[in-house]
């Protein structure tokens, strides 16, 4: 398995051709003062599988802070086709995260856990932004 894409964005999805379509690529959310709650993103991921990888796997998403406390925990059973070409097979994934709360200002990650084994981490920054000076 090898892990080809693994962002965070505003906006993906997939067209009818099986593209995947990434818009507003993250990795910085920036805001007044915690708790900082984001009201979408979308983390993206693409991995490929060799056909000997082809079955059941086990995916979970994990979103620690910089004290590796875990904040999110999201699991799934994915399940990988053989190719029928010999060519290896992607898989594309679209997590819409909804209104999630950072606790404070700092340095955070998600983890992309295959099988229990780290396919993919993606860092996100969560940082103080100063308010525009109130105009009287």
């Amino acid at each position: 398995m090898k892990t080809r894409i693994a962002v965070l964005a505003d906006y993906a999805g997939l067209s009818i051709e099986h593209k995947l379509n990434i818009l507003g690529v993250f990795t910085t959310i920036n805001a007044p003062k915690p708790p900082v709650i984001h009201p979408q993103m979308k983390l993206v991921t693409q991995f490929e599988f060799e056909a000997s990888e082809a079955g059941q796997h086990q995916m979970r998403i994990v979103l620690v802070d910089a004290d590796g406390h875990e904040l999110l925990s999201l699991a799934a059973q994915v399940s990988i086709q053989h190719p029928h070409d010999g060519r290896p097979a992607l898989m594309n994934q679209i997590f819409d995260l909804t209104h999630l709360s950072f606790p404070a200002f700092g340095d955070y990650e998600f983890r992309i856990l295959i099988d229990d084994e780290i396919a993919a981490e993606i860092p996100l920054t969560v940082a103080q932004i100063n308010a525009p000076p109130a105009v009287n």
